[in-house]
């Protein structure tokens, strides 16, 4: 147990040094890239005054030292308070501004692009599985042959194609939504909402999102099946009389598991980047809108808070799934985490250790 928790102390230590240092470089982007903070605060960018843009610049705390900007950024984000947008702000009585937090714009958006990967994820682990364990098992027949080349078809074809083509050939049937978005619990002033709603807005989108993954993991467990099935622990069991089905169940599998837990961990972030195509593919709002309107900004100015914020969320999206991912693997592998210290001898020539 000390060992595990040492582990994963190194792990969230790491992860951490991550956060910070994504936030870090997003901010040196931002002062190496001329922008106009000031539009947001004065409309009107032809008009603007220097001494009306060092009165925004002030009011937006921009006129502070840079270290300091990130400190203070870092301190709210430890308190969970990722700013305040900047798109959208009014000047009151030349003193104080009004703005919109940016979690009311970023967790309605976040909340969908989850809806998609985890459901993808889903998806995808409920027939990688029983696929690439049939092919791993079969390895040459006719029927590993087919699985491997629907696979690399998955592998080489993007997914906003494959949204394309299943919105065009599905989009005619009632059971299947080809745009927008329906929330699992209704807000307030939804039209839409329910597990009924929101399953059939999603189908699709869990469906591209696994099409693409499913060739990935289907070939790796196929792979660690065929690998696993030649060990001396399986030969083991086969000679004490198990079934091939347990065999595959009790033996094969636990051990495939650990490299398919290497992959999603390699692949968390590789999910969100293939969420926000899937949403530029079916019309749904999400983290990849809500970036683009970040970045295009307003007259030339970007969205500094808008842009920490998701830079701030998908950093730790990926950090969390990582340290889940290594404690699944701690928990499945007790080797995980074992540092191997050589002994010290000592000499008997000379007394040195």
């Amino acid at each position: 147990m000390r060992r595990l928790l040492a582990y994963m102390g190194r792990r969230l230590a790491a992860g951490f040094l991550t956060l910070f240092g994504a936030i870090a470089l997003t901010f040196l982007v931002y002062w190496a890239i001329p922008t106009k903070p000031a539009t947001y605060v004065y409309p009107d960018a032809s008009s603007i005054t220097p001494a009306q843009a060092a009165h925004a610049n002030h009011l937006l705390g921009l006129d502070r030292p840079k270290v300091v900007q990130y400190v203070d950024y870092l301190s709210h984000l430890l308190r969970g308070d990722l700013g305040h947008q900047w798109s959208g702000t009014r000047l009151i009585e030349n003193t104080q501004l009004s703005q919109r937090p940016v979690g009311d714009v970023l967790y309605p958006d976040l909340r969908i692009t989850l809806s998609i990967i985890l459901g993808g994820a889903v998806l995808v682990l409920l027939l990688a599985v029983p696929f690439g364990t049939f092919a791993g098992s079969r390895v040459g027949s006719w029927s590993d042959r087919t699985i491997s080349l629907v696979a690399l078809i998955g592998i080489c074809t993007h997914p906003m194609v494959v949204g394309l083509i299943l919105e065009g050939t599905f989009g005619h049937l009632r059971t299947f939504r080809i745009a927008g978005y329906c929330p699992l619990v209704p807000d307030r002033g939804s039209l839409c909402g329910g597990l009924a709603d929101w399953s059939t807005h999603l189908i699709l989108p869990w469906i591209t999102f696994a099409l693409l993954f499913l060739a990935l993991y289907t070939r790796m467990i196929r792979l660690s099946v065929a690998e696993t099935l030649h060990e001396d622990y399986v030969r083991t069991a086969r000679a004490k009389g198990a079934g091939e089905s347990r065999v595959l169940a009790f033996h094969v599998l636990p051990s495939a598991s650990l490299r398919v837990l290497t992959m999603i961990g390699m692949e968390i972030g590789t999910a969100i980047g293939v969420a926000i195509y899937i949403e530029a593919a079916f019309g749904i709002r999400g983290l990849g809108r809500l970036s683009v309107v970040a970045m295009t900004g307003t007259n030339d100015a970007l969205d500094l808070p808008l842009i920490l914020a998701v830079v701030s969320i998908v950093t730790v999206i990926v950090v969390v799934g990582n340290l889940l991912v290594d404690l699944l693997y701690a928990v499945l592998d007790p080797r995980a985490g074992r540092e191997t210290v050589r002994p010290r001898t000592k000499s008997l020539a000379g007394g040195v250790f």
